[in-house]
């Protein structure tokens, strides 16, 4: 599946802090996505996840919600 446009602010700005945290944090099957995007909570851990999702945000120019 083609990946979507984190850059996209209208797309980006739909989805919540803690959708995106469970997207990176376990994969595309948490959110009913495909599972070709795997969960990265076990390489990157806690922290690393949520400085995935803080820089989503600044490529897409959307405030955390």
């Amino acid at each position: 599946p083609k990946p979507a446009n984190h850059a996209d602010s209208v797309y980006m700005g739909t989805l919540t802090d803690a959708h995106l945290y469970k997207v990176v944090a376990e994969g595309g099957m948490a959110v009913g996505k495909s599972p070709a995007m795997m969960g990265w909570i076990g390489s990157v851990g806690d922290q690393g996840v949520r400085d995935l999702v803080a820089y989503l945000r600044v490529l897409s120019g959307t405030p955390h919600h």
